[in-house]
């Protein structure tokens, strides 16, 4: 999504036909878009941790997909980015979170790698986007390798939920064993 983003400029310029003063405007939509998916991301992901980081980068991978497709029209492309803003980014808490807590006793260590690893992919990702920018897919690049990248972090992300799910199935016996002791651990999540 970041990689899009880096390079949305020229998608809006010269594919969407906006005018260069738009522009800022847009990115406020996004703005506005990413404080909301990072507050709503984060409460749903007190709930439903995995559904999050499952359903984020699903919908990402569908916005971006359709912002190659649609880049075309103006409407469109202003709403899809806005909405970039808001799922592409929702997830981001939910997995901090969860790095936190299964990094245990490491808990810092676990949040920096986190962040260093989104700031890598950002890295890397907006490379491949300028790289993608200046082939024949043109403006659409960006979105196109935002797409490939959105729908790879399914596989990691859906992973972990089945693994989360099937370990949870397993521990329902333990479950009272677990409230008699409160520092036991939880749900599958080391004991906080």
């Amino acid at each position: 999504m970041l990689a899009t983003y880096s390079c949305i400029s020229p998608l809006l310029t010269d594919r969407a036909h906006l005018a260069a003063g738009i522009v800022p405007l847009v990115l406020v939509g996004f703005g506005v878009g990413a404080l909301a998916g990072i507050l709503v991301g984060g409460r749903l992901g007190d709930v439903h941790p995995h559904a999050t980081t499952v359903v984020a980068p699903a919908v990402t991978t569908a916005l971006l997909l359709g912002t190659c497709l649609l880049s075309a029209f103006s409407v469109p492309v202003i709403v899809l980015v806005a909405l970039l803003g808001l799922f592409g980014l929702g997830a981001n808490p939910v997995l901090i979170s969860l790095a936190v807590r299964f990094a245990d006793k490491a808990r810092t260590l676990g949040s920096a790698l986190t962040v260093s690893a989104f700031n890598f992919g950002t890295a890397i990702g907006t490379w491949a986007a300028g790289m993608a920018l200046d082939s024949s897919l043109g403006s659409t690049g960006p979105a196109a390798v935002g797409t490939v990248v959105a729908a790879l972090t399914l596989v990691p992300t859906v992973t972990i939920a089945l693994l989360h799910r099937r370990d949870r199935a397993g521990t329902v016996v333990g479950d009272a064993a677990d409230a008699a002791d409160p520092g036991t651990a939880h749900a599958g999540y080391p004991a906080r």
